[in-house]
């Protein structure tokens, strides 16, 4: 048992040598906040921005629909559909990035809560560090579709003008987003008392569940 909690102890030790520069240091606090609140805003505009597009788009196409069962000259907005879902597409992707900073992705601590202190903040940051990896390997995915679509030359099959990879440009800046605030969150949870991370994790689900910005 000495020998794991030793093992625990030196594995958060260590976790914290690459973040002890930017703990430290004034201006690299500041560089992150500004860059905080820049990926925050973009997060946020996306998914606010990108559902009410979405759901504009749709309710004028049932409208037009509607009307065009009356008179048949006037017509639904063709590629109505296929920017609608992709504004969907957008929202939700950049939302779940926002989601990353919020702390409102679905979290189970009742069994890391009875965790002795420093297994709990182990426990914590290495799950942070399982999804930073996954987040990290889906941007990179991401970035071989996009690739893969410039190559091949394909078009929006409603907008004929505008290629394909720029509707799907979304899928690596989003998890790239993501990505980010997980590490961030790694930073926060290896400075944190091991004997607070189990609650402070719980009070930030419900305070920024209950909180809106």
């Amino acid at each position: 048992m000495d020998s794991i909690k030793s093992f625990i102890i030196s594995f958060l030790l260590v976790l914290q040598k690459p973040f002890k520069w930017a703990h430290l240091s004034p201006g690299v606090n500041k560089f992150f906040k500004i860059l905080d609140v820049i990926i925050a805003s973009i997060n946020k505009n996306i998914a606010v921005f990108g559902l009410v597009i979405g759901v504009l788009i749709v309710a004028v196409n049932v409208a037009t629909r509607f009307v065009a069962s009356f008179y048949p000259g006037i017509h639904s907005l063709t590629w109505g559909e296929e920017v609608s879902t992709y504004c969907f597409v957008w929202s939700a992707l950049f939302g779940a990035a926002y989601g990353f900073r919020k702390g409102v992705h679905i979290s189970v601590m009742i069994l890391v809560e009875r965790f002795p202190p420093a297994l709990a903040k182990a426990s914590v940051i290495f799950s942070h560090i399982l999804s930073a990896c996954f987040l990290a390997f889906m941007a990179w995915a991401g970035f071989e579709v996009c690739e893969l679509y410039y190559e091949l030359g394909r078009y929006s099959e409603a907008l004929h003008d505008v290629p394909l990879w720029i509707f799907l440009v979304c899928l690596p800046l989003s998890f790239i987003g993501a990505t980010y605030r997980v590490i961030e969150k790694i930073y926060e949870v290896s400075w944190m008392p091991a004997d607070k991370v189990a609650k402070a994790t719980q009070d930030e689900i419900i305070h920024d569940t209950a909180i809106k910005e």
